[in-house]
């Protein structure tokens, strides 16, 4: 795997994608700590995924579990009193 500074890659980013194309892998550093990998793509799908398909995948690797109810309609809390922004106000003057 080649590893280029991400200078060095923004300067050069045409013969990097040319080098991706034909199969290499290219990390990206950032002060010598990587930061990206450009990688071919693999498949007949050369679409990136959807938002449904990533949360599917990181619910599969157990990063985050899928909610099974909508919200509920959001209910405002009616205070008694000076609305909030008036006492904001008052209290710079």
């Amino acid at each position: 795997m080649k590893r280029v500074g991400s200078r060095e890659f923004k300067n050069r980013q045409a013969y990097y994608l040319r080098r991706v194309r034909k199969g290499e892998t290219i990390l990206v550093t950032d002060h010598g700590k990587p930061v990206a990998k450009v990688e071919p793509i693999t498949g007949d799908n050369t679409t990136a995924p959807g938002l449904e398909e990533k949360l599917q995948e990181l619910a599969a690797q157990g990063h985050l579990r899928l909610g099974t109810k909508p919200f509920k309609p959001f209910q405002p809390v009616v205070a008694k009193g000076k609305p909030a922004s008036r006492i904001i106000i008052e209290d710079r003057d």
